[in-house]
């Protein structure tokens, strides 16, 4: 009896330990520079694993018994740039805040929610940093909601691009790549500082689109650097446990969702050069009294118009939802 004891033992601590290791996924990416910047992005953030306030991934939520108790009210801050604000929004419904309040009293069994607003247009991602560490108003308000949405990284990315427009494109991804570390840092601080104040909340990042891509589709620069920035964002909140980011590319094609509509897209154009972000150029160009596009403003062409939040909406409610933070 004694040795199948022993034997039984060693079992136990062999499956004890083999359940412990884990095993780190890599995200394959299509762009070797962004494959880079990925792994800078976890190597900037190897300290993390020391620091129990930052909740990383190999930190997992250890409850081990599930709640079985309705949450009936749920508080959320919006924190961001104008896609918080709501700018393109003619139905004066701060942009996806109180459409996803009506979704989420609609579809969970959440009735009450309350949403902080506190976005700013044209801010990026180290201004929406400096105001979370100023404002007690918004670190009070961090405290009290169980949910944190972020949206931030379009004004970094595109200031970037019309300051160094005429630059060679091999020039351009350098600076993009080295913007998208400086992205990736401002992130981090924002999820840690959220943390530290208020340990349980969840984090929904939302990322960037480009909103030039039906007028010009063949300006391969900007759609690479928003998918280099995409994936900043989303290897950066990865990181974290209990976050989750929020993919609303799906705005750059607008109604043009299929191959060959795109294709089409490309072939009208004639426009291949980074040069047309700059601002002046878009102000000759003016595009067309209506947005080519059915989801973007009619008004600046750039901004989600009513269309385009309700998808922006239906986007982070479902991330939401899948991640368990409406239960």
């Amino acid at each position: 009896m004694l040795g199948l004891k022993s034997a039984s033992a060693v079992l136990a601590l062999f499956i004890f330990r083999w359940e412990k290791m884990k095993i780190i996924k890599e995200v394959g990416l299509s762009i070797i520079g962004i494959l880079v910047i990925t792994v800078l992005i976890l190597a900037g953030m190897g300290f993390f694993k020391n620091n129990p306030s930052s909740e990383p991934n190999d930190a997992k939520n250890t409850s081990s018994s599930p709640t079985t108790k309705v949450q009936k009210r749920v508080d959320i801050l919006a924190l961001g740039d104008s896609l918080t604000q709501g700018v393109g929004d003619l139905k004066d419904q701060n942009g996806y805040q109180q459409r996803l309040a009506k979704n989420i009293r609609k579809k969970s069994e959440i009735k009450k929610v309350q949403v902080y607003n506190e976005g700013i247009s044209g801010e990026r991602s180290d201004q929406i940093l400096a105001r979370l560490k100023k404002s007690s108003k918004i670190q009070k308000e961090v405290s009290k909601s169980e949910i944190l949405i972020v949206t931030a990284g379009g004004n970094d990315l595109f200031q970037k691009l019309q300051k160094d427009a005429t630059d060679s494109t091999s020039q351009i991804t350098v600076n993009v790549n080295k913007a998208s570390l400086e992205y990736q840092k401002n992130l981090q601080e924002i999820f840690k500082i959220a943390r530290r104040i208020n340990p349980k909340i969840k984090i929904a990042m939302v990322g960037v689109y480009n909103p030039f891509f039906v007028y010009f589709p063949n300006v391969t620069a900007i759609t690479n650097a928003i998918t280099t920035f995409n994936a900043t964002a989303q290897a950066t909140t990865d990181y974290f446990t209990n976050a989750v980011f929020v993919d609303i590319n799906a705005l750059s094609v607008g109604q043009y969702k299929t191959s060959s509509q795109q294709s089409k897209l490309a072939k009208e154009s004639t426009e291949d050069d980074i040069a047309v972000v700059e601002k002046s150029q878009l102000e000759q160009k003016q595009f067309d009294t209506k947005e080519k596009n059915n989801y973007l403003s009619d008004a600046d062409h750039f901004h989600p118009n009513n269309k385009g939040y309700d998808m922006m909406t239906d986007k982070i409610y479902k991330g939401l939802n899948k991640a368990g933070f409406l239960k």
